[in-house]
């Protein structure tokens, strides 16, 4: 069964999107850097009470403890461990979910019916020692995100999402379908306005297949 045919099943419809430019997108510029009320940002696997400021995004980052009680804290293996900046905090350590079919996140405290983008990270860094890469499904709520095909022990890979959430949490979750455990490095979520992204409503959100900052100069981080 293919991706498609599992989303069109489900009450929202997640639909690929190509974003261009800035619009939407939290950029920092210096003091003129908006508010993060309502961001979560969760380092996935850091230890539980652990957090930790972003250097570039100053954004404060938490550990996952509070958001799901499934899987296993893991630290990427030391070969793939690089010096800052070439390799982000936020991918030296993953949780993994090996027991179970389906493993959740919920993120809560969230507005019903506003929209949000949401992100999630993966590096696999041989965190399990077996060398094996593995390819599992992400699910919003019910809905079927992406499937993360893991190519590269050393490569990370990006899902993002902008869906409007009708209740005040949502569950971000990893399946496993026979092809290796599946594991996240870090989750993020995001407020937006109302007004940005208009195809993305009550029944269908947009999936990122890429983006692109057109005509700016600058090397501002993406928050």
């Amino acid at each position: 069964m293919d991706r498609r045919s599992m989303a069109a099943r489900s009450p929202l419809t997640l639909l690929l999107s190509l974003a261009v430019a800035a619009a939407g997108v939290l950029q920092v510029r210096g003091q003129r850097a908006p508010s993060i009320e309502g961001f979560i940002t969760i380092d996935c696997g850091l230890p539980e009470h652990s957090s930790y400021v972003n250097n570039r995004t100053k954004i404060p980052i938490t550990s996952d403890a509070g958001f799901t009680d499934a899987g296993y804290n893991r630290n990427i293996s030391a070969e793939y461990v690089r010096p800052q900046p070439q390799l982000s905090k936020n991918y030296l350590n993953v949780r993994s979910f090996p027991d179970s079919v389906r493993s959740c996140y919920t993120l809560p405290s969230l507005v019903p019916g506003s929209k949000y983008l949401l992100r999630a990270l993966f590096m696999y860094g041989n965190y399990d020692g077996l060398d094996k890469l593995p390819v599992f499904d992400l699910y919003l709520g019910v809905n079927f995100w992406w499937r993360v095909n893991i190519s590269r022990a050393e490569g990370s890979i990006l899902a993002e999402v902008i869906a409007v959430i009708p209740d005040d949490s949502v569950q971000v979750c990893l399946v496993n379908i026979g092809l290796g455990t599946p594991f996240i490095s870090e989750l993020d979520l995001r407020p937006l306005e109302n007004t940005l992204y208009r195809q993305a409503n009550a029944t269908q959100g947009l999936v990122l297949i890429d983006r692109r900052n057109m005509g700016d100069t600058g090397n501002y981080p993406i928050r």
